[in-house]
C-alpha cells in the first residue's frame, strides 16, 4: 500500500464527517481494490488497499448526495445515482439540481473533494495520486490529476462552489462569489 501511514488519520476524519467505515474483507470485491460500499458505508480492507487515498476519492462520490440518501448507495455508486435522480425525476417531474449535479459532475467533486480533505489533513497529496491512481500508471513529476487540480482548471472546483462546499476558485473565480473562502479552503465537507 502506498503512504500506510496516511490510512488511520483519513479514517478517522471520514469517521469524523460522520461516514461510517468499516475494516475487513467487505472490502474485497469494490471498485477500487481494497475498498467497497455497502448502503453508505465504507468497507476497507487494508491487505488489499492500494492507497489510503481510494478511501477518500469512494467517500468523494458519497459526499454529493444528502446525507438520508447515503443508505441507498453499494459498490456501484454511480449507477445508485443514476438510479436515484430517475426515480425521483419520475415520481416529481422535475430533476433535482442537487442530485442531477451528484449524477453528472460526481466523478469531478469528489476528485476535488479528496484533494481539498488531503490539503485540510496536512497529509502528502502523494497518498491520494499514487502510480496507477486515476489511471495514470507512468508520469513526470506531479500525478496529472493533481495538477490539473492546481492549475485550477479542474472542473470539480466549480461544482464543488456551486453545490456550497467552497468558494470559487482558479478559472472559476471570475464566475461567481458565493461569499465562501476559495477552494481548497472547504466551509462543509457533506451535504445535509
Amino acid at each position: 500500500m502506498y503512504h500506510p501511514e496516511a490510512l488511520e488519520p483519513i479514517v478517522a476524519f471520514l469517521r469524523g464527517i460522520g461516514m461510517q467505515v468499516e475494516y475487513g474483507e467487505g472490502g474485497l470485491g469494490g471498485f477500487l481494490p481494497g475498498v467497497n460500499i455497502h448502503a453508505g458505508a465504507i468497507h476497507v480492507d487494508p491487505e488489499t488497499l492500494k492507497g489510503p487515498g481510494d478511501l477518500l476519492h469512494e467517500a468523494g462520490h458519497i459526499i454529493v448526495m444528502p446525507r438520508h440518501f447515503w443508505p441507498l448507495l453499494n459498490r456501484n455508486v454511480q449507477t445508485d445515482i443514476d438510479n436515484i435522480l430517475a426515480d425521483q425525476t419520475a415520481r416529481d417531474g422535475v430533476a433535482d439540481p442537487v442530485l442531477t449535479r451528484a449524477a453528472r459532475q460526481g466523478e469531478f467533486m469528489s476528485q476535488a473533494w479528496s484533494y481539498a480533505a488531503i490539503q485540510h489533513m496536512g497529509l502528502p497529496q502523494e497518498c491520494l495520486f499514487f502510480p496507477g491512481s486515476y489511471q495514470y500508471h507512468e508520469y513526470e513529476g506531479k500525478h496529472p490529476m493533481q495538477a490539473w487540480i492546481e492549475q485550477g482548471t479542474h472542473f470539480g472546483l466549480i461544482n464543488l462552489a456551486q453545490a456550497g462546499f467552497t468558494g470559487y476558485a482558479g478559472m472559476f473565480a471570475y464566475m461567481g462569489d458565493n461569499g465562501l473562502a476559495p477552494f481548497p479552503q472547504m466551509a462543509k465537507w457533506t451535504l445535509d
